[in-house]
This record gives structure tokens, sequence and C-alpha cells, in this order.
């Protein structure tokens, strides 16, 4: 575990090297591909070595409040310990084994809380969530599995194997919080909370691109028609899918679009009609790649102002 944890520092340190270089860009918006990847890599290994130490510096808390001297400490930035003596009550040395890994949830829950819902930035976003995430896992998943498969004796082999009562109150909490962890790790919340936090897609499949896109869409319709009176907006059901309408009188007649999400999730297949009763005039194709829709404002409003105004200079047509 030791030549493992020296071998992780290279790691450590060309994370930093990485972060310096990028230094004048690393929290710039919006949030690029490249940018992402520094950031990610010093949340992985540079701020879980520093809740590694603060794990171990809990547990040398514990020891201090519980009446015992810690006669050795070690960290090697993925891995730490504490020795002490002058602890024997059984109670106190379960307290002694959980703190450190109370900790470490605490800075999990509070740097994924802060990533999720804080006013921050971007880049502070898409710095803290990854760094919440591996914590979590690492204390809730890597570190119990790595310790009760190998014989390590570490924290949890001496939680499991304290009070029967207290073990067995460790077990269903552990287990809820596994479980809960696994809900929300599989929801769509919280792929389209990640994605909308970084400004850039997150595990987002098919369908979510398509939900996400739509939803923009219409969102954006609807403001239109707030502030234009002259503007109808309607959905109407094609094929199975939604459609956006939109209707208004220009200055050579009656004109409308329709709007869809084509086959592909990131294509906006666009209809211009012109006259009474509505003909069909001209067809456009939109790109609307997943980034758009995250990286700032939405691209939809300045892409239906364009698509009305390219249909507003469609010649008149019937009964026009």
């Amino acid at each position: 575990m030791q030549l493992v944890s020296f071998a992780l520092v290279v790691l450590s340190v060309r994370a930093i090297v990485r972060a310096w270089r990028a230094r004048h860009q690393l929290f710039a918006e919006p949030v690029t591909a490249q940018q992402l990847a520094v950031l990610v890599e010093l949340a992985l290994f540079v701020l879980v070595p520093i809740s590694v130490l603060a794990h171990e510096l809990g547990h040398a808390v514990a020891v201090w409040l519980s009446g015992g001297r810690v006669i050795g400490f070690g960290y090697l930035l993925f891995l730490g310990w504490v020795e002490y003596t002058g602890v024997t009550n059984p109670i106190a040395q379960f307290w002694i084994a959980s703190s450190g890994n109370l900790v470490s949830l605490f800075l999990a829950l509070v740097a994924i809380g802060a990533g999720l819902f804080a006013p921050l930035r971007r880049p502070v976003a898409a710095l803290l969530l990854p760094a919440g995430g591996m914590i979590l896992a690492t204390t809730l998943v890597f570190y119990p599995a790595l310790d009760l498969a190998s014989g390590l004796r570490g924290d949890w082999t001496q939680l499991y194997s304290g009070p029967r009562s207290a073990a067995l109150v460790l077990g269903v909490l552990h287990g809820a919080l596994l479980l809960t962890g696994f809900a929300v790790w599989r929801s769509r919340w919280l792929r389209w909370r990640v994605s909308a936090r970084i400004g850039r897609p997150w595990r987002l499949d098919e369908h979510d691109r398509r939900l996400l896109a739509w939803r923009q869409l219409a969102e954006t319709a609807e403001e239109l028609g707030k502030h234009d009176a002259s503007l109808a907006v309607s959905v109407q059901e094609n094929g199975g899918r939604p459609e956006l309408h939109l209707s208004w009188r220009g200055a050579k007649g009656q004109r409308s679009l329709r709007a869809r999400i084509g086959e592909r999730p990131d294509v906006l297949e666009v209809e211009a009609l012109a006259g009474q009763p509505p003909a069909l005039r001209a067809s456009w194709r939109a790109l609307v790649p997943p980034e758009a829709l995250f990286a700032g404002p939405s691209p939809f409003p300045a892409l239906l102002h364009r698509l009305r105004a390219a249909a507003d200079a469609l010649e008149p047509v019937g009964e026009e």
C-alpha cells in the first residue's frame, strides 16, 4: 500500500504542474473539455489527499478527546495511519475508528452539496463535484472493501468487530447510505444537475439530450410569446413527438414555424410556412450540440429570432 501511495504521488505532482501551466484559464468560463480534465485531475490527486490528511487528523482528535495519547502518525497523501495508547474502552475505540470516516463523509457531503447547490462559478463546481464524489466512494465503498478483504485491520475491520449493537447500527446506516448513493447516482436528476452546474454534458444518454433540448426550446418559445403579443405559441404531437408551432402576421402576411427535435437529439428540424392556407415554403436543420445547452445562455432565443427573420423574408403565396 505504501508503494502504491508513493506511485500516486507522481500523479499528484503531475496534476499540480498541469494546473499551474493552465492557471490563467483554469477557472475561465465556459468550461472546455481540456479544462475539465485538468480540474478533475486536480480534484482526484490534490483535494482527495487533503481529505485523507483531515481523515487522519480526525482520528487523532478523537484519541485526545478519549483521553488517549497519539504515539504514531503517518501520512503518504493517499495513505495514513494513527497509532495510539491509553484507550481500552470498546465504545471509545469504536468512536476513534469511526471519527476519521465521519470527517471524510462530512467533507464529501459539503463538497457535493456546494457543487450542486451553492452559487459557485462552473469551474469551481467542476472541481468540487469529482472531489466530493471520490471521497464519498472511497469512504463508503473502496476503503471498506479493501480493509475487510485484505486483513489490514483498518477502520472498518475495527468498526465491524466492535460492540455488537454498535456494529449492527453501523451496518444499517452503511447499507442505507450505499443504497441512497446508488439511487442518486442512477437518477436523471443528478445527470441533469451536474451537467448544468459544470456547463458540460455529464453521463447524458440520447433520451436525456433530447428532453433537455426540447425543454429549452419550449421554454424559449414560451418566453417569446410572453413578450410578443402578436406571436401565438402552441405544442402539438406529431408522430408521437412534440412539435412547437409559432404563428404571427409579418409585413408580408401570415407566417408560421414548426420546430421539433429530429432523429438525432442534437438536430433541430424547422419548417417555415406562409400564406392562407399555410403552405410549406422552406425547411432548415440546425445543429445544437449538447455543450451548447450548458455552456451559457440557451442558444434557442437567438436561433428562433433568426428563423423568424428568415420566415418573414419569404415571398407571399396563396391569398397574399
